[in-house]
């Protein structure tokens, strides 16, 4: 029992500061969230799961993680936003964050995974949080697991602390998760600052044209 809560509270440790402070930036935690909110968290974190989604769980994983289901999650966020926004375009126009995680070792997986599969624990509070701004219609990256959410994360961790087991794994997963948890919030602050120098640049035209065009 030790060494099963010792894997587990170190990777909570390494990246506690880190999602409190995102939480407490990102417009979708807000009690006042809107649609829109989640639309951009949905294209922010599609960018940041896209270049990084499918070597993580093409890489090699023990059985009993079940790899090949935990899967698919960009497309959840991509069904998502076909949704919110009528096809296919805004995915082609969406940029993709430059994180590229170590994957080489099973500990630094599990560092990494940590985080895609803690993010639908907080799905579930958003979802809850949403549903009067978004129905009738439920995201499928709210949804994620469905009745297995409880399941799968219980069945993830307890795969973790049977493989993470030494200091020096636990360590590197510690170290990974830190890594991986810092840049999402990197990229959902870099995309903030994109969109308001693109609506800086695009108030400055309309303001010109105001002035030339008002009465002397």
């Amino acid at each position: 029992m030790h060494q099963s809560a010792s894997a587990l509270s170190e990777l909570r440790l390494a990246t506690r500061q880190i999602h409190e402070s995102l939480e407490s930036l990102l417009p979708v935690a807000r009690p006042d969230a809107t649609r829109t909110d989640y639309d951009l968290y949905a294209q922010d974190m599609w960018g940041w799961l896209a270049a990084f989604e499918a070597p993580l769980w093409h890489a090699r994983w023990p059985a009993e993680m079940e790899a090949e289901a935990r899967a698919g999650k960009l497309a959840w966020l991509e069904s998502d936003l076909r949704h919110l926004h009528g096809g296919e375009s805004v995915l082609a126009a969406l940029p993709v964050c430059p994180y590229r995680p170590d994957l080489a070792s099973l500990a630094s997986r599990f560092g990494v995974a940590y985080v895609v599969e803690g993010a639908q624990l907080g799905t579930q509070v958003l979802g809850r949080r949403l549903a009067p701004q978004l129905a009738p219609w439920s995201p499928r990256w709210l949804t994620g697991y469905g009745e297995r959410n409880a399941r799968n994360w219980r069945a993830f961790i307890a795969c973790a602390e049977r493989r993470l087991d030494s200091a020096a794994a636990r360590s590197e997963a510690a170290q990974a998760a830190a890594a991986a948890f810092g840049a999402l919030a990197d990229w959902f602050s870099v995309r903030r600052r994109q969109r308001a120098a693109q609506a800086l640049q695009q108030a400055r035209p309309r303001a010109g044209a105001d002035l030339i065009g008002s009465p002397r």
